[in-house]
């Protein structure tokens, strides 16, 4: 989808539909930094809701820890994500969300989430001239 990423090999995706705890869905997620987006799949059309990032630098160069798989399982707006993707699952009439991750981070690559995050929303924003539906900012 984004050109910018292909490079990161350590990266995965995983479905979430109604029923599935999201924990477990997210097992096989590192807990390194790096990028995410969501896809959500309803009425046989695929739409990008959200971009998102974990891993927040600080400023002697050590990251915050909340990395990928802390992040995509905590929160957003407030409520727990397992809460927040069931609720959306049902008003949107959605039949699954395809999350995908990359790590942006390693011993191979050593590009900031945050910068990446702003590569892929401004990516985003040059085609669709709006942020993803599920991104409030940036």
């Amino acid at each position: 989808m984004f050109d910018e990423i292909k490079k990161y090999e350590n990266s995965g995706h995983f479905f979430f539909k109604k029923g599935d705890i999201l924990s477990i869905a997210s097992k096989e997620i590192p807990n390194l930094p790096g990028v995410y987006y969501i896809i959500k799949i309803a009425k046989e059309r695929i739409e990008l809701v959200y971009i998102g990032k974990s891993g927040t630098m600080r400023q002697d160069g050590n990251f915050g820890d909340q990395m990928l798989k802390r992040r995509i399982n905590n929160k957003y707006d407030g409520v727990k994500r397992q809460q927040y993707f069931d609720q959306k699952l049902q008003e949107e009439k959605i039949e699954a969300l395809d999350i995908y991750w990359f790590v942006t981070y390693d011993e191979k690559h050593m590009d900031l989430p945050g910068y990446v995050e702003g590569l892929l929303l401004q990516r985003f924003f040059e085609v669709h001239g709006t942020l993803p539906p599920w991104n409030k900012e940036f």
